[in-house]
């Protein structure tokens, strides 16, 4: 299963910033088509998919520390821990 990187919640993140609304729908729209099979990502773009003005209201600031705590998991697992491939690299057998 092909997770977002955390590149991709930058990405995203930045936009959200910058609170254009339609922006942001393209932009979710496009990485959740791109990644299907990413959950926690559909779960917060799921927040632009919510009445207009409850997301200019509340939604973005929601949306924004979500993709935060998101990008601070996805920046530790691109970094090591558990999810690697290899438990030691210079063991690899051939």
């Amino acid at each position: 299963m092909i997770l977002s990187s955390h590149y991709v919640i930058k990405d995203i993140l930045h936009t959200v910033e910058r609170r254009d609304v339609e922006e942001i729908k393209r932009i979710c729209y496009k990485y959740t088509s791109r990644y299907r099979n990413d959950k926690e990502l559909t779960r917060v773009c799921d927040i632009v998919m919510r009445d207009i003005d409850v997301i200019r209201e509340k939604g973005l600031d929601e949306m924004k520390s979500r993709l935060e705590e998101l990008l601070s998991v996805r920046k530790l697992d691109a970094a090591g821990g558990t999810g690697l491939w290899f438990a030691d690299r210079r063991k690899i057998n051939r």
